[in-house]
């Protein structure tokens, strides 16, 4: 991946020594490059019992002047390295991003370090270690796409039953096989690997050193949905749910109560889920995850999976249960009305009336910008999000490193 140039990358750079973590420490940050300007603060945080846990905060706002709509721009906080030969790359985090004129709030959180910089950058720099080659939609699925899903830096989009993917590909995810471009009709990117159901037969592409891509016999045919998990998949066929890949804690161990009946599946990581006249099935290694709440034992209509958190949509409410107090508490907006969901390891998604309601962990990755109004379709990882509006696919996030 080609990173920016040494003199694009420091442009509109700020740079001040980092302060002990214990210490309050704040400074003000002000940058401009050509089409953008940005300004806020940069604050240090304790977020530990430890003298040395800290992190530092930018917060601020970014404006864009370039008239270009599909110009995208965002900041970044963190430190700058060189690893020779390569040029200079970032190493932070960086925030939600304005693409065309306008102004947005930004915020971004980084480790304490020996320095925090901050940054105004576009989407072609890719300096910070190609933060945002995964959102970076080719020009190809901007329009007329059916179905989206969204891998950890990476995506996948079904477009006349094409499947294209970009992103990173550490593992082949992006390489999209030659059977996997005609005749598609559903998508899932798993974070190593990929799958795509092309007239009911399961293909997979990726990562194989779990058997990832050992598509069983049964699942070559008659096929109707699909989700990817960390190592393993999972293929609903005549309402029966068929697992392959690694069985760590039992992921493809399907319970008795899933060979039957099911009709919807998610995946994330090592937890299966399933949906069964109204009931949730779980099958998992966390306690937690398995352990279903009475109120999603009847009358659920949608499930989705998120690592550490699970959700089900039962008469238009949204019921989630897991880790994390901020997965946990459901927004208003989202306990009436809601037509589907959609989950992240840091964001749980509520579409309502056509408009996505978001809560979790990171408030700006869990905030929808191009997400208000006209959605019809959406999918949610651990870094980005994908969303179809208006016949349009639109993408926002950052990279957490």
């Amino acid at each position: 991946m080609a990173a920016a140039t040494g003199a694009l990358l420091m442009a509109g750079t700020s740079t001040a020594s980092a302060a002990p973590a214990e210490e309050p420490w704040s400074q003000p940050w002000n940058q401009t490059i050509e089409g953008a300007s940005a300004k806020g603060v940069i604050t240090s945080e304790k977020v530990g019992t430890k003298p040395e846990d800290g992190r530092y905060r930018l917060t601020g706002t970014l404006t864009v002047t370039d008239p270009n709509p599909e110009a995208c721009y965002y900041v970044q906080v963190g430190s700058e390295w060189i690893g020779k030969p390569r040029p200079p790359r970032w190493w932070g985090t960086s925030s939600v991003r304005q693409c065309g004129p306008g102004t947005v709030d930004v915020t971004s959180v980084t480790q304490a370090g020996v320095q925090v910089r901050a940054r105004i950058a576009r989407d072609t720099d890719n300096g910070d270690l190609a933060a945002f080659t995964q959102i970076t939609v080719p020009t190809e699925v901007k329009t007329g796409v059916s179905a989206v899903s969204a891998g950890p830096r990476y995506s996948l989009a079904l477009k006349n039953g094409k499947t294209t993917a970009w992103g990173q590909s550490d593992y082949g995810q992006t390489t999209v096989p030659a059977a996997a471009k005609s005749g598609v009709t559903a998508i899932s990117a798993g974070p190593q690997h990929a799958l795509a159901l092309k007239n009911g037969e399961v293909l997979a592409w990726g990562d194989n050193a779990r058997k990832q891509l050992a598509v069983p016999a049964a699942a070559k045919s008659g096929v109707t949905a699909i989700a990817t998990g960390w190592a393993h998949s999972l293929a609903l066929k005549n309402g029966k749910v068929i697992a392959w890949g690694e069985n760590n804690d039992g992921a493809v161990t399907v319970p008795t109560e899933a060979t039957s009946g099911v009709s919807a599946i998610a995946v994330a990581n090592g937890t299966s889920m399933a949906l069964k006249n109204g009931k949730v099935i779980v099958w998992s290694d966390e306690e937690l995850l398995r352990t279903v709440p009475a109120e999603a034992t009847s009358g659920v209509t949608a499930i989705a999976a998120g690592p550490g958190h699970l959700l089900a949509l039962k008469g238009g409410k949204v019921i989630v249960w897991g880790y994390g107090g901020e997965h946990l508490t459901v927004p208003a907006a989202a306990q009436t009305g809601v037509t589907a969901i959609f989950a992240s390891e840091r964001c749980s998604f509520a579409l309502k009336n056509g408009e996505v309601t978001g809560w979790g962990t990171w408030p700006d990755l869990c905030d929808a910008p191009a997400a208000k109004t006209g959605v019809s379709g959406m999918s949610a990882s651990d870094e980005h999000n994908l969303v179809l509006k208006d016949g349009k696919l639109y993408d926002w996030g950052h990279l957490y490193k």
